[in-house]
């Protein structure tokens, strides 16, 4: 989201992971380049999405039975999109006072030129994600992830001493949308954490 839209997108799109479903496995592949019809149809399939506990586009260790396991989630211009029509949906009166904002925030996501994914693992100090990197592999060809600023870790009560988040993102058109994809974690300490995703079931 960006600067502008405010404190209540920045927190609802959190909030909005636990309410968002996406049909994967119809998808086709990561779409890439959304037309305005297209843009609309996610921002109300967004508003229809009501009691839904996880994202399938998560992959990786599951979060409600181990915190630690590693594993991340995968952050495509219609997720994002099916987060703000859910944000909306909640809070109608808001959404039509900040319409301005609103739609300013569908429009840039819509245009995005890169595709995030979230790493989640643990560390023990709290500075643990720090020089983290991550790759995408296809058909044997490694593109590497630009890194962003690790979320602020989280002390936890059982196991290693801190979880966290960190976000890398991929240029579209630096990967292949529609392929078998092994995404690869290379924490600055231990050993690297690999999954096999499909991309042609993500949309």
């Amino acid at each position: 989201m960006i600067g502008s839209v405010g404190r209540w997108w920045a927190q609802g799109a959190m909030a909005a992971a636990s309410l968002v479903c996406l049909a994967v496995g119809t998808a086709g592949a990561i779409e890439v380049d959304l037309d305005a019809a297209a843009v609309k149809k996610a921002v109300e399939d967004g508003k229809q999405m009501k009691e839904v506990k996880t994202l399938p586009t998560r992959f990786g260790a599951d979060l409600s039975k181990d915190l630690c396991g590693g594993g991340g989630e995968i952050q495509t211009k219609t997720v994002a999109l099916n987060r703000l029509g859910a944000l909306i949906a909640a809070d109608p009166d808001r959404a039509e006072r900040d319409k301005e904002k609103v739609d300013e925030a569908i429009q840039k996501t819509a245009e995005s030129k890169r595709l995030k994914i979230v790493f989640d693992f643990c560390g023990d100090t709290a500075d643990f994600a720090e020089g983290s990197g991550a790759t995408l592999e296809q058909e044997g060809r490694m593109i590497k992830g630009e890194v962003a600023k690790p979320d602020r870790a989280k002390k936890n009560e059982k196991g290693q001493a801190y979880r966290g988040k960190i976000s890398v993102s991929w240029a579209y058109g630096s990967f292949n949308p529609k392929a078998p994809t092994k995404i690869t974690l290379f924490p600055p300490m231990g050993d690297a954490m690999s999954w096999e995703v499909d991309f042609s079931a993500i949309k």
